[in-house]
């Protein structure tokens, strides 16, 4: 059976981990530029306690976040494109902008580098 609120859940969940997986690679790469500073042990120690500091709250965001927006659009009712639709456009938009940060992060690109 076709559940609209476990689809939405599942949409905003996807976003929220490919948006979590590009913080820690954010800070991944920022801590491994300067590991020079300081001995490997220590900047390992660091690198650790920074990504507990960022991602412990970001989990709880995000099973909050995902409960109020799932809520949201389930009582907004019907906008103009309608329920479903409107849901799968906001999805589309938002892995556009994570594709954008992604290509950039993995490949140093923009989009309007591949035409």
């Amino acid at each position: 059976m076709f559940s609209y609120k476990k689809w939405v859940n599942t949409l905003v969940f996807i976003i929220s981990i490919l948006t979590v997986n590009l913080i820690t690679d954010r800070i991944t790469n920022f801590l491994l530029l300067h590991k020079h500073i300081t001995s490997a042990p220590k900047a390992t120690l660091l690198g650790m306690g920074i990504m507990v500091i960022v991602l412990y709250p970001c989990f709880l965001w995000i099973d909050d976040w995902s409960e109020k927006l799932t809520k949201r659009y389930l009582n907004a009712g019907k906008n103009a494109a309608g329920r479903f639709l409107g849901v799968l456009l906001a999805f589309t938009f938002a892995i556009a902008i994570l594709f954008c940060f992604y290509l950039n992060l993995w490949f140093g690109k923009y989009p309007w580098d591949l035409v």
